[in-house]
């Protein structure tokens, strides 16, 4: 619970984004592995379940921030993977 409080302080703190986004996907994981040893200690494996949960909205948010944060770099860029007729148009060379 310490190490919690101390990755909340340097997400109030942090002085980029990056760094939020980075002490919020650590509390996340802090937190599952919380309820996953609860689950351990009272054999009752229903918290299994939660914890999935739990690290799939922690996942799919800090997708969704960096989604918010970075709107225009989303687009998938594979060396070679146009056609030689759209390279030529945006006047890519090989050198």
């Amino acid at each position: 619970m310490i190490l919690i409080l101390l990755v909340l302080f340097r997400a109030i703190i942090g002085p980029t984004v990056i760094d939020r986004l980075i002490s919020i996907n650590a509390i996340t994981t802090k937190i599952s592995a919380i309820i996953l040893l609860l689950a351990f200690i009272r054999t009752e494996y229903g918290f299994i379940d939660i914890a999935f949960v739990f690290i799939l909205c922690g996942f799919v948010g800090g997708l969704w921030i960096l989604k918010v944060l970075t709107p225009d770099d989303w687009q998938l860029y594979i060396p070679g993977s146009e056609d030689p007729q759209a390279q030529q148009e945006k006047g890519v060379r090989h050198d």
